[in-house]
């Protein structure tokens, strides 16, 4: 009977990762707006604004549903950032694709942490599980339990990188509609993607049963 909860919870837990309904819309939308009404108009101005807007209002839902304030502040701040970049130099679209910067230095911080930890021998998902299971925290002596969080890492890393390798040509050559459906597409989805994986990949030794 506990088994049966646990796998109908599954779904509902993956949902609360991603952020709930709120959070993925959250993700998803300021940059369709952005990406859509420039593809539309090729004004930057307006494109930067309401992207600005829309995300404003789920920062403020997000604040009525008492989400944790320095998650709000990151996300007005990185919405502040992405807005000024694109409209740093007047209202032309010479920087069109600025917009999408902070996403990818984002990335690229996520890589570089994801590889160090790598490097030394203290893979990131060792160490995030640990807080989550008490099963987890001997991967330090128990071989099996290091490859497999090893692994989980490298896929988090792969995803990270990826999402660079498909993102920065784009960027650098300006292509701002295929870089917005590429942050789409490479966004929400797939790291519902690995979320879903790493789960599957972790769940043997998150269980209490032995």
């Amino acid at each position: 009977m506990s088994s049966n909860r646990e796998d109908n919870a599954k779904p509902k837990d993956l949902l609360a990762t991603l952020g709930g309904p709120i959070g993925i819309l959250e993700s998803l939308l300021p940059g369709t707006v952005y990406v859509t009404l420039f593809s539309l108009t090729l004004n930057v101005a307006l494109s930067a604004i309401a992207a600005g807007a829309t995300a404003l209002i789920f920062a403020i839902v997000q604040m009525v549903r008492k989400r944790p304030l320095t998650q709000v502040f990151a996300g007005v701040v990185g919405l502040g950032i992405s807005i000024y970049l694109p409209l740093r130099d007047g209202l032309n679209d010479a920087h069109a694709a600025d917009y999408f910067v902070p996403g990818l230095l984002t990335n690229c911080a996520y890589a570089a942490g994801f590889a160090i930890s790598l490097l030394i021998r203290h893979p990131l998902a060792a160490i995030a599980l640990s807080f989550l299971s008490e099963n987890a925290r001997g991967w330090k002596a128990d071989r099996a339990l290091y490859r497999r969080f090893y692994w989980i890492t490298v896929m988090w890393l792969a995803m990270f990188l990826i999402r660079l390798a498909v993102q920065v040509p784009l960027y650098l050559s300006e292509q701002v509609a295929a870089l917005g459906v590429a942050k789409l597409v490479l966004g929400t989805p797939f790291y519902a993607l690995v979320v879903w994986f790493s789960w599957l990949m972790a769940r043997g030794s998150l269980s209490n049963d032995k």
